[in-house]
């Protein structure tokens, strides 16, 4: 009956959620500066036609947008806007009958410039579904996870703000990266021996992985960071990259650590006077079903997230050499960077298991 009771709370809440967000536009600024608008009628028309990157032609169309201003000083009042599409969207975006927009008012507060979309609806529906999930199959366990990914969330946004203020971007990330470690494993399992093995494994692979990452860095080509996507003018590129290559590592190393670490104590535990090769042999078996598995993951998590910008450049004509050089390169880096913190969070993990779990006093000598 409470589990019944639990769901129907979360599903209510749930509701009540979605209904805030979408009449949120209060918590926006609407002091002139930027304005919340609802697209009440489109006028759509044809442009003119370019020659795009593969010498196609390109078509644009022109918008005349009249929406609704929904709330601030002029709640209510209509406004005049005008956008430019083309068939591709590279760097366009078609909008529609119902769309709420950010927009910038002009003086006169008829007309103005749109900003974007207002997406945060489409966003926390998708938490609230994922949130939904998570509790309904995990329960109280399920809670654990979500609270320590809200609490990641918190120290990102901390971390932000603190690197704006100082600007020592590298230190900052070092920082964040242990935090995250020690409050996703430890909420993850709890206050036990194998979580501390598990984040130093983690703190001492990653920083591993820092090392090579350098090594490798000021021992080769420079890579183009300045065609990153979404850089504008920013002064520290190379430590921005070096920065998010390692968070995104982060959680795989974190998930082999601890797999290893709670699977070296299950056998230690069980059996006190095994040796050194049939444990090392047991670490093997037990990492054939993580690497492959979680380097695939690495993978399709990078390809996932580069697929629609390549997608859109193969359509308007971009080469192969060009995609690779400027676009693959960096998901290539960083995913081979996670890769090669997977593979060496298996014999460090080990190592560290051995080592403090239980002592080599629980462990035999091979014979000679």
């Amino acid at each position: 009956m409470k589990k019944y009771a639990g769901i129907v709370l979360l599903a209510i809440t749930a509701v009540v959620l979605m209904i805030f967000v979408s009449n949120n536009t209060f918590f926006y600024d609407n002091t002139g500066d930027a304005v919340i608008v609802k697209i009440k009628e489109i006028q759509n028309s044809f442009s003119h036609e370019e020659n795009g990157p593969s010498q196609e032609i390109e078509e644009y169309y022109d918008q005349t947008i009249t929406a609704v201003i929904l709330d601030g000083e002029n709640k209510g009042k209509h406004i005049t806007l005008y956008n430019t599409y083309t068939d591709s969207g590279v760097n366009d975006e078609r909008y529609y009958v119902g769309n709420k927009l950010m927009v910038s008012p002009n003086s006169s507060g008829d007309s103005g410039s749109i900003l974007g979309r207002k997406r945060d609806f489409l966003v926390v529906l998708f938490f609230v579904l994922f949130s939904m999930l998570l509790l309904i199959v995990s329960g109280k366990h399920g809670a654990v996870i979500l609270s320590s990914f809200i609490i990641n969330i918190i120290l990102l946004l901390i971390a932000l703000k603190v690197y704006a203020a100082n600007g020592q971007l590298l230190r900052v990330a070092a920082c964040t990266m242990v935090i995250f470690t020690i409050v996703t494993l430890v909420f993850a399992g709890g206050f036990h021996r194998k979580t501390w093995i598990a984040i130093l494994s983690t703190i001492v692979t990653a920083g591993l992985c820092w090392g090579i990452y350098i090594i490798a860095r000021d021992t080769s080509w420079r890579i183009p960071y300045e065609m990153m996507d979404y850089i504008v003018n920013s002064k520290d590129l190379a430590d921005l990259f070096l920065a998010g290559t390692m968070m995104g590592s982060l959680g795989a190393i974190m998930d082999v650590s601890i797999s290893i670490a709670a699977g070296v104590s299950e056998v230690v535990d069980k059996t006190p006077g095994i040796t050194v090769s049939a444990l090392i042999k047991s670490i093997r078996e037990m990492s054939y079903d993580i690497m492959g598995t979680m380097i695939n993951v690495l993978f399709f998590t990078y390809l996932s997230g580069t697929l629609p910008i390549l997608v859109i450049k193969i359509k308007n004509g971009y080469t192969l050499y060009h995609l690779v050089r400027f676009q693959l390169m960096f998901e290539i880096v960083c995913f081979l960077v996670g890769a090669i913190g997977i593979v060496l969070a298996i014999p460090v993990s080990g190592f560290l298991s051995a080592l403090f779990y239980g002592g080599y006093s629980r462990i035999r000598r091979d014979d000679k």
